[in-house]
């Protein structure tokens, strides 16, 4: 991945770390958990003349906890870490004569993940609000499987297991938009992958490879 954008993030997330420092200061930190169930939609293996669809959509969720930093004038930034899980399938089917087959085996995730946005409120009147929010996101992987637990323990499979072909650490860019509700914001949110998951550059002796993931998301947070 590339050194600069590592840097830029970095960045991020150490300004908003002297932004809770300092808004602490002023009383003007809200502390939240939040949870969110998402639509998980990896795109398709892309090189140079063509594309290859390898994957099927599926689904995930996050649990964590966010700081809600007010900035004046109805801006915030707003970091959050979560846990994360997500699934989806593979659009193959592998084994065949002499071995175990197995129709699109899911691949699944387990990890961290550390969103920074920065965000405006719209008071549309004393009753009503409405926020728009976007930042960058990274997500580190701890673990995941293939599944293929019902194949026979002989057959090889170690291709599809992800840390042979795709890297654990993934950086997107967040966009969304909020409705809050008392001590509650309602989201709608989106993660657009910035960075090839695909750890070697050549695929089976096809040009060079990129795979990202995307997801969009309805989230709910409780502000204490």
């Amino acid at each position: 991945m590339n050194r600069k954008l590592i840097a830029l993030i970095v960045g991020i997330m150490w300004c908003s770390g002297n932004f809770v420092t300092s808004a602490n200061e002023s009383n003007s930190v809200l502390w939240g958990l939040k949870a969110t169930v998402n639509a998980e939609l990896p795109g398709k293996w892309r090189g140079k003349n063509n594309s290859v669809k390898m994957f099927n959509p599926g689904s995930g969720f996050t649990v964590g906890g966010v700081s809600n930093i007010y900035l004046g004038n109805n801006f915030y930034i707003e970091p959050g870490v979560s846990f994360f899980y997500s699934q989806y399938r593979y659009d193959l089917i592998v084994g065949g004569i002499g071995v175990s087959e197995i129709k699109n085996p899911r691949l699944s995730k387990l990890g961290i993940e550390i969103p920074v946005v920065f965000g405006y409120t719209f008071d549309i009147n004393n009753s009503f609000a409405i926020s728009v929010f976007t930042g960058p996101q990274i997500r580190y992987a701890l673990g995941g499987s293939v599944g293929v637990s019902e194949a026979n323990p002989e057959d090889d499979y170690e291709s599809l297991l992800m840390w042979d072909t795709y890297r654990r650490f993934d950086c997107s860019w967040k966009i969304g938009i909020g409705f809050p509700i008392n001590n509650f914001m309602l989201s709608v949110e989106a993660d657009l992958g910035m960075n090839n998951l695909i750890k070697s550059s050549q695929i089976a002796g096809q040009s060079t490879m990129s795979f990202r993931e995307n997801r969009i998301g309805l989230g709910l947070t409780y502000y204490f």
